[in-house]
């Protein structure tokens, strides 16, 4: 083989390697599983993560629906249903492989800090 294919070959192997590992689902350990928010006061959130792009938050009795994107550095989640309050922020954290025990401090989208964990099971 010449030297020109061998170098093109090599550089085509590492950008399908590369293209490979950028659509990697992150999101993968969240799936069948429950994120628990648990605030200073001792209210909880709870968040259920679908593959696809889809979640659904219960917070304060209410059941709230969302749409997830992750671009390979942070997933950002947005509610969608019911429409949120005007100056409602998405909730936005690093896109890393998330699994069971994980745990991380985030701001809710009302500006509230709390600690999530990934617990195991729908709870």
């Amino acid at each position: 083989m010449r030297r020109s294919h061998r170098i093109g070959l090599a550089a085509v192997t590492a950008a399908l390697a590369f293209s490979g590992a950028a659509l990697a689902d992150n999101e993968e350990g969240m799936y069948g599983n429950t994120v628990v928010c648990s605030y200073p006061d001792g209210k909880m959130t709870k968040v259920y993560v679908q593959p696809g792009g889809d979640f659904t938050v219960v917070r304060n009795g209410q059941t709230i629906k969302g749409k997830w994107v992750d671009d390979g550095t942070n997933v950002c989640y947005t509610e969608t249903d019911p429409a949120p309050p005007a100056g409602t922020k998405n909730v936005c954290v690093a896109s890393k492989p998330w699994k069971v025990g994980d745990g991380w401090t985030v701001n809710d989208p009302t500006g509230h800090s709390c600690s999530a964990v990934v617990a195991a099971g729908q709870q």
